[in-house]
């Protein structure tokens, strides 16, 4: 067996002809837009056959790298880092940090840039406009899934900052579904952040323990239990995890910005997750902004929708990692 192409870029679509021993397939990475490439198994060359998005050459680009670091136990994690279009090396840039469980794999993904987003953000829009994005592999110890998740990001993100390269103190998060669980536990934890978004996330997994999914009908205790939660023992054989690892029992402890939203009719995690986190950062006069998109559902379908949460993701962290002018709904909100 021998490798018939091996190289920092995503590949797939591999077909084979029928009659000679000639392969087609697609390539591409963050920076080259997917080609349709023609490789005989007998011959080194290649032939591209087909380039998509020949009028990028107008336009400033970033580009990716992978990046290595450890969490508290040693273990070894990777993380896909973007750099920002028309990176500047004498420059220090503001981050944002992408988290969802192991996100490292989308690193030579050809991502065009568009405010037709599903939860909001896009990575070479972000790049675009200025911004590392971080995408932050997490392991996880049975028992605490928010606790595991602060200490790789944690780890991930001291170590971007060891390379000098961007500016500590403005340094975003950014989480959708079990990823806005995630950030929603780690602002009450930590002060890193300058600024944070979590987009249909659980704010309360007690409740949301005992919740009925409307989409399977049944408890959601399986998702703690044996799941994506990874708690792996029931609410009432390790109470003191699951109070641990809750963020609205450690509201009062965020002082982070933090913008979430929620679709009305989100039947995955109900709207009402976002709301009692509302409620409670509300209470305690923490600042913080709630977006709810009325018929929309886990993921944003409709492309009003989808525009305006991409254009506000954008605005709230410019505004608090660039220091620009505050766009008005933030203002008229606080």
């Amino acid at each position: 067996m021998e490798p018939l192409v091996f190289k920092k870029a995503k590949i797939n679509k591999l077909l084979k002809a029928k009659e000679k021993d000639n392969y087609i397939f697609i390539e591409q990475n963050f920076t080259n837009s997917p080609s349709i490439i023609l490789k005989s198994y007998l011959s080194p060359q290649i032939k591209t056959v087909v380039k998509t998005n020949s009028q990028q050459q107008h336009f400033h680009w970033g580009f990716s790298e992978m990046i290595h670091y450890t969490n508290s136990n040693r273990i070894p994690l990777n993380g896909a880092l973007f750099y920002p279009a028309n990176y500047d090396s004498s420059l220090r840039y503001p981050m944002i940090v992408y988290i969802y469980s192991k996100s490292s794999g989308e690193i030579h993904n050809y991502i065009n840039p568009t405010l037709h987003n599903v939860a909001g953000y896009n990575v070479t829009t972000l790049t675009a406009n200025g911004y590392f994005v971080l995408f932050a592999d997490i392991s996880y110890e049975e028992g605490n899934p928010g606790i595991s998740a602060l200490d790789c990001v944690t780890n991930a993100v001291k170590s971007v900052n060891d390379r000098n390269i961007i500016d500590s103190s403005k340094v975003g998060i950014l989480g959708h579904s079990f990823g806005g669980y995630e950030t929603n536990f780690i602002v009450t934890q930590s002060n890193l952040f300058a600024a944070a978004i979590s987009g249909a996330g659980v704010s309360d997994i007690i409740h949301e323990y005992f919740t009925i999914n409307s989409d399977h009908l049944k408890p959601e205790i399986w998702r703690f239990e044996n799941q994506q939660f990874r708690m792996n023992r029931s609410f009432y054989q390790d109470k003191d995890s699951y109070l641990r690892n809750s963020p609205i029992l450690n509201a009062e402890k965020i002082n982070t910005p933090l913008l979430t939203w929620t679709g009305k009719n989100d039947q995955t995690v109900k709207a009402e997750q976002t709301i009692a986190f509302y409620v409670a950062l509300r209470r305690l006069q923490k600042t913080h902004i709630m977006l709810q998109y009325p018929n929309e559902q886990h993921s944003l379908s409709s492309y009003m929708a989808q525009e305006d949460l991409s254009a506000k993701t954008i605005e709230w962290f410019n505004y608090y990692l660039k220091n620009e002018k505050a766009a008005d709904w933030i203002l008229k909100a606080n």
